[in-house]
C-alpha cells in the first residue's frame, strides 16, 4: 500500500533513536529499507499494515484505507512502468539479455524462468552453489544447449545465428573442466584453436607470447599432461583470451589458482572492459572476490534471487560482506518458497505484501515475454548457406588435431598399423588349411611284404596322417577314449581279393568284402573327418594308377571334373575365407578407431570447447573421417601386401577396384563407430555397442560361411548387412576378374556406398540434436 514517505521517515528514526538498533533489527525493517521504493513523489509503498507503524494517526490509517481501495490499478501500472524502464534502457546496452529462459532434462529443471541481463563493457559475476544451474545457463548463452522456453540475446543476436560469430571468435569460453588435450603442448594447444578462429600466424605468436608471459606459464613447448593442476587452469583460461573475444564466459576461472595470479587476472579482466568493447561473464566459489565484478547475480535453484552491483546488494541487506548479504538472500528465498508452500496461511482479499509481490512477478513474466521484447531477426539466404557450408580451416584443424595427437602416442599408432597385419596373419595360418599329426590306427591283417596294402598305406600322406599300428581290440580301445581318430582295417586276404575284383568281370559278395579297405571315423570334428576322406581317396587312385597303368580307368569312377572355370582344383577355404575377412577387419578396426573418440572428447568437454570456439558437428564429421582414413589407408595397404605376396592369395581382377572397395568398407566402419560414438555418453555402452554387432554380423555376411546354407528368414537379413554383397563383389574381382560391368560387382559398391552415406547422415544428426 502507499504510505507517506515523510510518516515512514519519521517512524523509522524513533525506532532506531530508541532502540539504537541498525536496518535489520528494528523489527521495521521492510518499512526502513523501503522495500519497494515506488510510486510519486513523497509516497513509497509500505509492506506493512498500518497497525505496525507505531505513531500513525487514525487519519493516517484512514488515508491507507481509501488508497487500498482507489489506487490498486495505479499501483500496478507504475509496476509495470518502472519494470518496463530498465528492459528498454538497457536493451540498447545489454551484451547479453536472458528473457523467462528454462531449461529442463526430463521432468527436472534446472533453469527456472531466468531472466539475467549483462551490461555491455563490464564484468558479471554469476554467483550460486554448486548445482544451482550456472554451468547450464553458460551453455545456453554460448549455444551449446538449446533452452526449452524463452529467449536469450548475446551481442545482440540469439546464439547461432546464420553470420554471428557466437559460437564463434566473438566469445572466448573457459568451461569448469580442464577441457585441453593432454598430447598437445601449450603451443599447439594456443595454435589450434588459433586456426579454428582464423588468426594469421603472426597474430597467434604475438598472442602466444603475451599470454604464456601474463599467466606465468612454463614454456611453450611443455606438453599439457606434464603440466600441474593449476598451469593446466592457466592454459585453458589462455585459450580462451586468445582471440581477444568481444565476449569472455569463464566458469570458474580461479580455482587452484595462487591468490598473487587470481589477483593479476582479475586486474586484467578490468582492464579489458574498461574501453567498453569487452564484457566478461564470470562463475567462481570465492565470493568476496566477485566483489571486483561491475554487476553480480545471485542464482539459487535455477533461478536469479539479485542482480546488482555488489555494493548495492550488500548494503541493501546491511551485510559486511557479499557472502553474507548471499546468505541473507537465500534465507529469505527459502522462507518465501515456504509461504508459498500449500501449508501456508490464507490470502485475504486484501493485497498483501505477498500478494503484491506475485503481481510484481507477473508483471515482469508478461513484461518480458511480450512478442515486441523478442527482435525478429532475418538472415539473408546467402548468409544461410555460408552458416551451413563446412568451413576448411576448422576441418583442417581438427585433422591436424587428431595426427598430432597419434604422433604422441607412437606406440599406439604402430599397435593399429600392426594388427590388421596380424590379424590376416593369423587367419590365413590358421584357418582353412589341412590339418596335420593325425593319427589313426592301422590294424594289417596281411604279413607279405609285397602286399597291396603296404602298397596302399605308402601312397597317404605321412605328413598329415601318422599311422600306428595295433591290433584290432586295441585300436577300437583307443578310438573309443579319443586318441585315435580313425581306425584303417585290411582283411587277411586283400591282396588277392582285390586282385579278383580288377581282373573278373563278376565276382562273390564275399569276395568284394575281402578286397574292401574298412575304415572307422570319428566325426565329432568334421573338417578332420573329411580330409581323412580326402587323403584316402587321394592314396587309393594313385595305387591303383600304380599298379594298373593306362587300365587305371576301368576302376574309376565315372564323373570327371574337368578344369574349373573359376579357381584351381587346390582351391581351400583360406582362399573362400581370405575377401571377406579383409572386408571385416578394415570394417572392425575402423569402428574401434571412431566408437570411442566423442565419447572421450564429451567426457573431458573437449567437444563443448570447440563448439563454443565456431566447429559444427558436420565439420567435426568430416575432420574424424579424414583423419582415420588416412590410418585405414595404411592399414589397408599393409594387408594387401601381405595377403598378395606373402600368402600368395590369387588376384585375377583390377587391383585398384579392390583397394577401393577395401577403402570403401574402411569408411563405413569410420561412419558406424561416429554413430555409436555420437549416440553414446560412456566408454562401456559404447565397447559393447560395437562389439555386440561383430559376431552377429561376421556369422551372416558370408564371411567365413556360404550366404547359401542361411535359412531363409535370416538370409534376408543377410542380404541388408554393409559386408555381404561386399564380400561377394570381392570375391569376384579377384577370383574372377569382374568389373563394375557385372552386376554383382557393382551391386557390392552400391551396397557400400548406400550404407557409408546413411551412417554419416545419421551420426551427423544425432550429433546435430544432441548439440
Amino acid at each position: 500500500m502507499l504510505v507517506p514517505q515523510e510518516e515512514v521517515s519519521r517512524e523509522a528514526q524513533s525506532n532506531h533513536s530508541a532502540g539504537g538498533r541498525g536496518l535489520t533489527e528494528c523489527g521495521c525493517e521492510l518499512n526502513c529499507a523501503a522495500a519497494v521504493q515506488r510510486g510519486s513523489p513523497g509516497w513509497v509503498v509500505s509492506a506493512q499494515p498500518p497497525a505496525l507503524l507505531r505513531r500513525a494517526t487514525w487519519e493516517d490509517f484512514n488515508l491507507h484505507i481509501f488508497l487500498i481501495s482507489h489506487t490498486e490499478a495505479f499501483i500496478r501500472q507504475m509496476m509495470k512502468a518502472d519494470l518496463e524502464a530498465p528492459l528498454s534502457a538497457g536493451s540498447c546496452s545489454a551484451a547479453i539479455q536472458c528473457r523467462d529462459v528454462c531449461r529442463s532434462y526430463g521432468k527436472l529443471k534446472v533453469l527456472s524462468s531466468l531472466n539475467l541481463t549483462v551490461p555491455q563493457g563490464q564484468i558479471y559475476g554469476l554467483l550460486g552453489p554448486s548445482g544451482c544451474g550456472k554451468t547450464t545457463l553458460l551453455k545456453c548463452i554460448v549455444g551449446t544447449l538449446k533452452i526449452s522456453r524463452g529467449y536469450i540475446s548475446v551481442l545482440g543476436k540469439p546464439p547461432a545465428f546464420p553470420g554471428h560469430e557466437v559460437p564463434g571468435r566473438m566469445v572466448g569460453y573457459m568451461p569448469q573442466d580442464i577441457a585441453l588435450y593432454n598430447e598437445f603442448t601449450i603451443c599447439n594447444t594456443l595454435w589450434f584453436y588459433g586456426r579454428i578462429h582464423g588468426l594469421s600466424s603472426k597474430e597467434t605468436e604475438d598472442r602466444m607470447n603475451f599470454l604464456i608471459d601474463f599467466l606465468d606459464l612454463p614454456q611453450k613447448n611443455s606438453l599439457v599432461r606434464n603440466l600441474s593442476g593449476g598451469q593446466r587452469r592457466r592454459v585453458s583460461l589462455g585459450a580462451a583470451l586468445l582471440q581477444n573475444p568481444q565476449l569472455l564466459i569463464l566458469d570458474e576461472p580461479t580455482v587452484g589458482v595462487d591468490p598473487v595470479l587470481r589477483a593479476k587476472i582479475w586486474q586484467h579482466l578490468v582492464e579489458i572492459v574498461r574501453g567498453g568493447q569487452v564484457s566478461v561473464i564470470i562463475t567462481t566459489h570465492y565470493i568476496e572476490e566477485a566483489r571486483q565484478a561491475n554487476t553480480v547475480g545471485l542464482m539459487r535453484n535455477g533461478r536469479l534471487l539479485a542482480e546488482a552491483n555488489p555494493e548495492e546488494v550488500m548494503k541493501q541487506h546491511n551485510a559486511v560482506t557479499l557472502e553474507s548479504a548471499f546468505l541473507q538472500l537465500c534465507e529469505d528465498s527459502d522462507q518465501m518458497g515456504s509461504k508459498d508452500s500449500p501449508e501456508g496461511p490464507a490470502h485475504t482479499n486484501s493485497p498483501s505484501p505477498d500478494s503484491l509481490r506475485d503481481e510484481s512477478r507477473e508483471l515482469l513474466r508478461n513484461n518480458l515475454s511480450t512478442a515486441t521484447d523478442i527482435p525478429k531477426l532475418k538472415a539473408d539466404w546467402k548468409v544461410k548457406a555460408r552458416h551451413v557450408i563446412p568451413k576448411w580451416r576448422n576441418i583442417a584443424a581438427l585433422t591436424i588435431k587428431t595426427m598430432v595427437r597419434m604422433r604422441r602416442n607412437p606406440g599406439s599408432l604402430c599397435f593399429q598399423f600392426l594388427l590388421p597385419v596380424i590379424q590376416i596373419c593369423l587367419m590365413c595360418l590358421c584357418i582353412g588349411g589341412d590339418p596335420k599329426g593325425i593319427e589313426v590306427a592301422v590294424v594289417n591283417n596281411e604279413t607279405s611284404s609285397s602286399a597291396y596294402s603296404r602298397s596302399l598305406l605308402s601312397f597317404l600322406d605321412n605328413t598329415s596322417i601318422i599311422q600306428v599300428n595295433m591290433s584290432h581290440n586295441e585300436a577300437f580301445d583307443r578310438i573309443r577314449n579319443g586318441e585315435y581318430w580313425g581306425v584303417i582295417e585290411f582283411g587277411q586276404n586283400f591282396t588277392s581279393y582285390l586282385t579278383k575284383r580288377m581282373l573278373q568281370p563278376r565276382v562273390s559278395r564275399d569276395v568284394v568284402e575281402g578286397g574292401s579297405v574298412h575304415i572307422w571315423l570319428d566325426l565329432t570334428n568334421r573338417q578332420i573327418a573329411i580330409m581323412l576322406q580326402k587323403k584316402l581317396h587321394e592314396a587309393f587312385q594313385a595305387f591303383v594308377e600304380s599298379k594298373m597303368g593306362s587300365l587305371a580307368y576301368l576302376v574309376a569312377v565315372p564323373v570327371k571334373f574337368e578344369e574349373p572355370i573359376y579357381g584351381s582344383h587346390n582351391t581351400d577355404f583360406t582362399t573362400f575365407v581370405t575377401p571377406g575377412a579383409v572386408l571385416s577387419i578394415t570394417f572392425y578396426l575402423a569402428v574401434g578407431l571412431t566408437a570411442l573418440s566423442f565419447v572421450l572428447e564429451r567426457k573431458e568437454g573437449l567437444m563443448d570447447r570447440c563448439w563454443v570456439a565456431g566447429v559444427s558437428s558436420l565439420e567435426t564429421m568430416l575432420a574424424h573421417l579424414f583423419s582415420q582414413l588416412l590410418v585405414i589407408s595404411v592399414q589397408i595397404i599393409l594387408l594387401l601386401l601381405f595377403i598378395l605376396l606373402v600368402f600368395k592369395i590369387p588376384n585375377e581382377g583390377s587391383l585398384a577396384l579392390v583397394v577401393t572397395l577395401i577403402v570403401l568398407q574402411g569408411v563405413t566402419g569410420i561412419s558406424f563407430g561416429l554413430v555409436i560414438s555420437s549416440a553414446i555418453d560412456d566408454e562401456q555402452s559404447a565397447n559393447q555397442a560395437a562389439l555386440g554387432i561383430f559376431y552377429p554380423n561376421l556369422i551372416i555376411s558370408g564371411v567365413i560361411w556360404p550366404v547359401e546354407c542361411i535359412p531363409y528368414p535370416l538370409r534376408y537379413l543377410s542380404l541388408a548387412l554393409p559386408q555381404t554383397y561386399a564380400s561377394e563383389a570381392l570375391r569376384c574381382i579377384m577370383y574372377r576378374g569382374w568389373g563394375l560391368s557385372r552386376m554383382m560387382v557393382w551391386r557390392g559398391f552400391a551396397v557400400t556406398l548406400g550404407w557409408n552415406t546413411f551412417f554419416l547422415i545419421l551420426a551427423t544428426i544425432i550429433l546435430k540434436l544432441r548439440t
